[in-house]
């Protein structure tokens, strides 16, 4: 099977040192918003969990050619991350409103609800 994984926010230690570190020391507003999208971001080794619960899966030839999220395996196959957290999901509407602060919101939008890939495609691309 040929797959590719597409990771969410990852927590490297470059990370962790140059900007949710810095973030805390000077707070702006940018800091302070790519700090919080890495601070639940994804350990590095969560890429590797879903690797071993891929190749564990006896179905895995019909996700070959796919670009699959780590954090949709996780959902799909029911692991956490390292730290026991669920890394945040960059195309669910209710994390994207929890990281802006909307919280009171986020509690009405369903889990199911996603931000469409063509939605992000046609965001990437310049015309």
């Amino acid at each position: 099977a040929c797959i590719s994984l597409w990771p969410g926010p990852v927590r490297t230690e470059y990370i962790q040192e140059n900007i949710i570190k810095h973030a805390e020391d000077n707070p702006s507003d940018m800091s302070l918003r790519s700090s919080k999208i890495f601070e639940k971001g994804e350990t590095i080794e969560f890429a590797g969990k879903s690797i071993v619960h891929l190749a564990a899966d006896p179905n895995i030839m019909k996700k070959t050619g796919r670009i699959i999220e780590t954090t949709a395996l996780a959902c799909e196959y029911g692991f956490t991350d390292i730290d026991g957290l669920t890394p945040i999901c960059t195309r669910k509407v209710k994390d994207l409103l929890q990281l802006e602060g909307w919280n009171k919101l986020a509690a009405f939008v369903p889990d199911f609800v996603k931000i469409p890939y063509w939605v992000l495609h046609m965001t990437a691309n310049k015309f």
